[in-house]
């Protein structure tokens, strides 16, 4: 064998087996691009995954709120004008909860004589329930009707 030939031992530098094992030592491995881009992915999935999870704790939240404050402004309106006489005007106060409310009588209207029933009288209510403190757009019920004054005298 003539000095500098190339051999076909496996071990010697221009070998196929040699190279072959080389290109395989290469690819065994990830490169750095390639896991960055892993954690990238990764981000952004647990990032969506997140941000879903805060919304809908947001939501429940929300949706909390605005089932009691229905509760207790329904509750409210309801007695609004039987144990007592409706006063125009507007009141403010809070619930055992917490809950901060605005009630507004607007001025009372009657209407005429419906078939020799007497003279009907009706106010304009609106009744606002919020959170305390700094409230989102969302926080806020109002809640609109009109109440028939029946404690008022009628003709």
């Amino acid at each position: 064998m003539k000095a500098g030939a190339p051999s076909d031992r496996t071990g010697s530098k221009g070998s196929p087996a040699c190279v072959a094992r080389l290109s395989k030592a290469r690819r065994s491995g990830f490169a750095l691009i390639e896991a960055l881009a892993a954690f990238l992915i990764l981000t952004l999935v647990l990032g969506s995954l997140l941000q879903g999870v805060g919304g809908g704790a947001r939501n429940e939240s929300r949706g909390d709120f605005l089932l009691r404050a229905t509760r207790q402004g329904r509750s409210q309106l309801e007695a609004l004008g039987v144990a007592a006489p409706l006063i125009v005007g507007e009141t403010s106060g809070r619930y055992a909860d917490g809950l901060l409310w605005s009630l507004a009588i607007g001025p009372c209207r009657s209407a005429p004589d419906l078939g020799g029933l007497g003279e009907t009288i009706g106010c304009f209510v609106g009744l606002t329930i919020r959170r305390p403190g700094d409230v989102a757009p969302g926080d806020i019920l109002t809640l609109r009707t009109v109440k028939i004054d029946a404690s008022r005298p009628q003709r």
